[in-house]
């Protein structure tokens, strides 16, 4: 079982307790060290709840510490954050889980590519939708065939929450409030859908066509369109909204090909659709015969059991936990579930060239 410690992602924050749940719900992970907030008081707490035996005021105390002590540290802070604790870990050859984004522009893409080596650092980033069984089933059809040639790619994240915001929170929190060059709804938004069309069509769009807007209250970008296009063909579309109600977290992904189209939405994880050229329509879900999501990691409870965000979080922490596996044997990292620092990369200079493309009112090159 391997050794983590969290940075950030305490009881207050969205993402904490999910990476906590889904570290060790198959036992792969431990969490046993935490400079979980700057706050003492939510810190303590947080480390009493989770029953965390190690707790730091600082995650430079805890670095210091602890390095010697651990598998690997998991940055759960605000992306603002992450670019200065990553450099910090790669100069200390600690393994890194970091949650997406990786960082906030490319001038930190710059900064972390002076220190970062693929051959001797272990840098993940955990792009959490991918782990979805019917995502990856999805992967699969696509790469087979199974759908002809992919003529277009569609996908959408709206949600309400700057206009309906969720209750179970003190939100949105200041640092989502504050953009940069690229509009914090793209790297805390639109990196997951980036990461999910390279996932799925395994290529980079080579231009994009992006325009922003603001409806709500707080004077930042909180809707985003942008219509992409690949060196193969295929044209692409990514919508984000925080501005959207009626959506909680409507992700939401449609890929039509020469053969087949599929559908599937997260607020329904367990079915994906197909339509074929024929007019025929089927819906498959864990209980039809497939061949990504028999495997029994993605069957902790039989078909009929829904299994939902957090399962899906944990089939990506399995996979890093294989893949910290052969980082520790010296053997090659081959996993096509995990991503790390070129993938975040891609995803960053997609949403800057977006930003440039809003900016200039034109299609930019990626």
């Amino acid at each position: 079982m391997y050794k983590l410690a969290f940075i950030g992602g305490s009881l207050d924050s969205i993402a904490g307790y999910p990476h906590f749940i889904a570290s060790q719900m198959d036992r792969r992970f431990e969490v046993v060290a935490g400079a979980f907030s700057t706050q003492q008081e939510t810190n303590y707490k947080t480390a009493t709840q989770w029953k965390v035996p190690a707790l730091y005021d600082t995650w430079q105390e805890l670095v210091e510490k602890e390095k010697n002590n651990l598998d690997a540290i998991v940055i759960l802070t605000p992306t603002p954050m992450h670019c200065t604790i990553i450099i910090e870990l790669l100069k200390n050859n600690i393994p890194i889980l970091c949650e997406k984004p990786l960082v906030s522009s490319l001038q930190e893409i710059e900064a972390i590519k002076k220190v970062y080596d693929e051959k001797k650092h272990f840098l993940v980033v955990t792009n959490n939708y991918s782990g979805y069984p019917m995502v990856r089933e999805l992967q699969h059809k696509i790469a087979n065939d199974e759908l002809g040639k992919i003529l277009h790619i569609r996908l959408k994240m709206p949600q309400e929450s700057f206009l309906r915001p969720p209750k179970s929170i003190k939100y949105p929190q200041k640092w989502r409030l504050k953009d940069g060059f690229i509009p914090m709804i793209s790297l805390d938004l639109g990196a997951h859908l980036h990461h999910l069309a390279y996932f799925l069509l395994q290529e980079e769009p080579s231009k994009v066509m992006a325009t922003y807007a603001s409806f709500s209250q707080y004077n930042v970008i909180d809707d985003v369109n942008m219509m992409l296009e690949y060196k193969s063909g295929i044209k692409g579309n990514i919508w984000l909204s925080k501005t959207a109600l009626g959506n909680r977290n409507g992700l939401h992904i449609e890929v039509y090909g020469s053969k087949a189209s599929a559908l599937w939405h997260q607020e329904n994880p367990e079915q994906l659709e197909f339509s074929y050229s024929s007019g025929q329509k089927t819906i498959i879900d864990r209980g039809s015969d497939v061949e990504i999501t028999n495997n029994p990691l993605y069957n902790r409870m039989t078909p009929g059991h829904p299994a939902g965000f957090i399962e899906s979080f944990a089939n990506l922490y399995n996979d890093i936990a294989n893949e910290l596996d052969n980082f520790f044997n010296d053997t090659k990292l081959d996993s096509k579930y995990v991503y790390s620092f070129e993938h975040a990369k891609n995803g960053i200079n997609l949403l800057h060239q977006a930003s440039q493309s809003n900016k200039n009112k034109e299609w930019t090159h990626i």
